[in-house]
């Protein structure tokens, strides 16, 4: 049709320059020409293809009738004709076109906006809001060509937007990672005691912002990662309060006990020493610097032990602290089960038990979990030590301590 159209008008134009006639309907023709390719930039041939096939066979017509029957009042007809429904055709496309443009503006900004563009290519995305919003406004004034035209200037932008985000979706991964760190520095500790819940929901909203991630939904995938590092940032804060306390109050018992125990100047110095410690390690807490808060702790009860130890003058302290056997007293005095000596820092056994004379935390990193890995090759089971010995405190046994371990029958 559009090559059969452009045929007609060449042959008009030609027609025009040799005729000798002076009366030729140019202005009709082009009236009506003119109609047709405004309905044709709105897509009438699409949103209006009755008129718009009309409106052609109207103009081809109207060049037929006066090229080659020379009836210049038809031709006049059929082009007033062929314009009426191009700007029926154009009437009726116009709003659906500029409907389609803004909506197709409105589903990339919705895109963009899923890979949260808002943060990630805010330039981009806040100029095809502005756009569209341009568009709307033309849209409401029935200006449907200028709608149109903004609509698809804000697409543009949008897409754009999109990209550029997705450029920057390593942003999220950066918040994944810190968020996994923190957790990981709460995996350390027995958490589930102080801050079980919290971690529940920071572990749960990374593995969900991971998911967002490898999906690209990357707005979601922020707003999860935000809950997530509330939740870890507070599991951590709330476990090592809790941690902290109770390695203070650890220290606390430690150097009261050392308060009753010294001896000497030598002890007062140290003494003096311990309870600055301890201090340190209190006001480390209170400004949540908790790793410094432990270290401090940890050398108040070092200083403490010491003091402790050299108060005993030699005395070995049995872990339950009352029902050492004779058998765990010939242990303490440094021989094996045959009555043999053996060096300081040994290893006895008997037929049922390994026993084992406790070192510090500070250089040998001693507690009930270690000496389980050391004798069972697991950790977890230090809860068999402990029953076995009738310690009150699991976390506070003390260098010199000779305790039982359990052997494990095959």
């Amino acid at each position: 049709m559009k090559l059969k159209l452009m045929a007609a008008w060449i042959l008009l134009v030609s027609f025009v320059l040799v005729a000798c006639e002076d009366k030729v309907p140019v202005k009709e023709f082009s009236k009506a020409k003119g109609a047709i390719d405004l309905a044709l930039s709105v897509k009438a041939d699409q949103y209006s293809p009755l008129e718009m096939k009309e409106a052609n066979d109207q103009l081809i017509k109207a060049h037929e009738v006066f090229i080659k029957d020379e009836k210049y009042d038809d031709s006049i007809k059929n082009s007033e004709i062929a314009y009426n429904k191009a700007m029926e055709a154009y009437n009726k496309s116009a709003v659906l076109y500029a409907a389609d443009a803004m909506k197709k503006a409105d589903e990339e900004i919705a895109a963009a906006d899923s890979v949260y563009a808002e943060k990630l290519s805010p330039d981009l995305f806040a100029q095809a809001k502005d756009l569209y919003k341009s568009a709307n406004e033309k849209f409401e004034a029935k200006e449907y060509g200028s709608t149109a035209t903004l609509a698809d200037e804000s697409a543009k932008k949008a897409v754009k937007a999109r990209e550029e985000s997705l450029d920057n979706k390593y942003q999220l991964q950066v918040k994944i990672d810190e968020v996994q760190s923190i957790l990981s520095k709460v995996e350390k500790y027995d958490y589930e005691d102080y801050a079980g819940e919290k971690y529940k929901i920071a572990s749960s909203k990374v593995s969900e912002a991971e998911t967002c991630y490898n999906d690209e939904n990357l707005k979601e995938g922020f707003e999860k990662i935000e809950v997530a590092k509330i939740n870890a940032d507070e599991a951590f804060k709330d476990t090592m309060e809790g941690i902290t306390a109770k390695k203070i109050q650890e220290a606390e018992d430690v150097v009261a006990d050392a308060e009753k125990s010294k001896t000497g100047s030598a002890s007062e110095e140290d003494l003096a020493a311990a309870k600055e410690a301890l201090t340190n390690a209190k006001n480390l807490k209170s400004s949540g610097e908790y790793d410094e808060s432990i270290t401090y702790a940890n050398e108040a009860i070092r200083l403490g032990n010491e003091i402790i130890d050299s108060g005993k003058k030699g005395t070995v302290a049995v872990a339950n602290n009352s029902d050492q056997t004779d058998k765990d007293k010939t242990a303490g005095e440094g021989k094996d089960k045959s009555g043999a000596k053996v060096k300081k820092g040994f290893v006895s056994e008997d037929e049922d038990y390994y026993y084992y004379k406790v070192r510090s935390w500070e250089k040998y990193e001693d507690c009930l979990s270690s000496i389980a890995l050391k004798y069972y090759k697991n950790a977890k089971l230090w809860r068999k030590i402990h029953r076995a010995n009738n310690i009150k405190n699991p976390d506070l046994i003390r260098p010199g301590w000779i305790i039982k371990i359990p052997k494990i029958k095959k």
